[in-house]
């Protein structure tokens, strides 16, 4: 009787249990379905997506492979950085090395002016060898900058004369110049601004210049000197450079002729009078005062 009555009660408190409401999870359907699953594929399964009854938002379970957690969280980065419009799949602006540095900027501007200068030195050698000015022709009216190359239609040649260079003593000048200004000029305005910068002063440098010597000199002093005289030289981005670090960093310390210790605000005015009274005297000189101006402008 009593292990009858103990037995019912067992039976009917198993009934009981059972029959009794469990509290809801929002889990209890993962583990069900994790149970249901295999060893393999609850390894290879990477998201589950639960709702629970009366739930407002959708919660993520992320579940990375064992190794995998790492370059999960890899991806996720790398997914999540913004790399401009995206069309499908496919990123257009699809991250990638640095490949140019702003002082590589300047080192590769100085080496086409090397490439220029021995283009320059065989076309004089070939002149002087065989008696053939056939390119010493070409550079003069693709690589110099002068009122009757503007008037035929070469635009080009205000900008190419900034890689020009005859003489060995005025390329390495200009690229002294460059190289101990223009780097710090590069860091600050970055390569794109930097090459905008030395292209735009070259520009206005070579078209002051050729419009003061072929336009303005001979209409008001009767001066046609310098109507075919070419000029070359980077000296038009190179003044535009320092005049734009003098404007920086007008205290600066430079050092004239290599002694003597100036602001660089001072050496840089300084210049620019020197250019002035050339443009403005009747003195004659090898030294493109218009151009320089022109550059400064910029």
């Amino acid at each position: 009787m009593l292990l009858s009555r103990s037995l019912a009660l067992g039976r009917s408190g198993v009934f009981a249990m059972r029959a009794a409401p469990r509290p809801h999870s929002a889990f209890s359907g993962v583990r069900a379905q994790m149970l249901e699953l295999s060893r393999t594929q609850r390894r290879s399964l990477s998201t589950l997506f639960l709702r629970g009854p009366g739930a407002k938002q959708q919660q993520t379970l992320r579940l990375w492979p064992r190794g995998q957690q790492a370059r999960g969280a890899r991806w996720e980065q790398h997914t999540k950085a913004d790399y401009g419009s995206r069309r499908g799949n496919t990123y257009r602006n699809a991250p990638q090395r640095e490949q140019m540095t702003p002082e590589s900027l300047v080192y590769l501007i100085i080496a086409i002016n090397g490439v220029v200068f021995i283009l320059w030195q065989t076309a004089v050698s070939r002149k002087e060898s065989l008696g053939d000015a056939s390119l010493v022709t070409t550079m003069v009216k693709h690589f110099s900058a002068m009122w009757p190359n503007l008037a035929e239609g070469r635009l080009w040649t205000l900008v190419t004369p900034a890689f020009s260079h005859v003489e060995s003593m005025h390329l390495l000048l200009n690229m002294f110049m460059l190289y101990s200004f223009g780097t710090d000029i590069a860091r600050l305005l970055g390569k794109r601004r930097f090459l905008l910068f030395y292209l735009g002063a070259a520009c206005c440098g070579n078209l002051i210049s050729a419009v003061t010597r072929g336009v303005v000199l001979p209409r008001t002093r009767g001066d046609y000197s310098g109507v075919m005289q070419p000029a070359v030289g980077a000296s038009t981005s190179v003044v535009g450079i320092t005049t734009l670090f003098a404007c920086l960093y007008p205290t600066a310390r430079l050092y004239l002729f290599m002694v003597v210790p100036v602001p660089a605000w001072l050496a840089t005015v300084g210049f620019i009078g020197w250019d002035l009274w050339r443009v403005m005297g009747s003195t004659q000189s090898r030294v493109d005062g218009a151009g320089h101006l022109g550059g400064a402008a910029a």
